[in-house]
């Protein structure tokens, strides 16, 4: 069984201009907003694999703009992410920007926080093998 391990943050990446699952996904819809194996988006899929061993309060999502509102909706709830730790880039620039942006925010929170970073889009059968 898989327990919280002191000072490790999920940073979730879900930006993306939805073009490389088209036609299912579109600028405004990119597939971490799918529904693709179960009744669970591919966000909130990442968010409850990572969960057992990263709770809520040391969850980030760094996501652009245009999709802030609908990552919002997807993290509703006690599973989900607090909106304060939704950080929205105010203009899209790369990985590394949201990583280290993300880095800062864990620094502020934590000195000795480390990172564990995942798309928000990909597909992990195996939970317990990732964990």
């Amino acid at each position: 069984m898989s327990r919280p391990i002191p000072h490790l943050y999920a940073v979730i990446l879900a930006g993306g201009s939805g073009t490389r699952f088209w036609p299912l996904s579109r600028e405004l819809y990119p597939k971490q907003l799918l529904k693709v194996l179960s009744n669970r988006t591919l966000i909130q899929e990442t968010v409850r694999r990572v969960r057992p061993i990263v709770p809520v309060e040391r969850t980030f999502v760094v996501t652009g703009a245009s999709h802030a509102d609908s990552i919002r909706m997807q993290m509703d709830g006690p599973s989900g992410v607090r909106k304060e730790h939704i950080l929205t880039e105010p203009v899209a620039r790369n990985t590394a920007a949201a990583i280290g942006w993300a880095a800062a925010a864990v620094r502020r929170m934590d000195p000795d926080g480390v990172m564990l970073v995942m798309p928000a889009d990909h597909v992990i059968p195996d939970q317990a093998k990732f964990l």
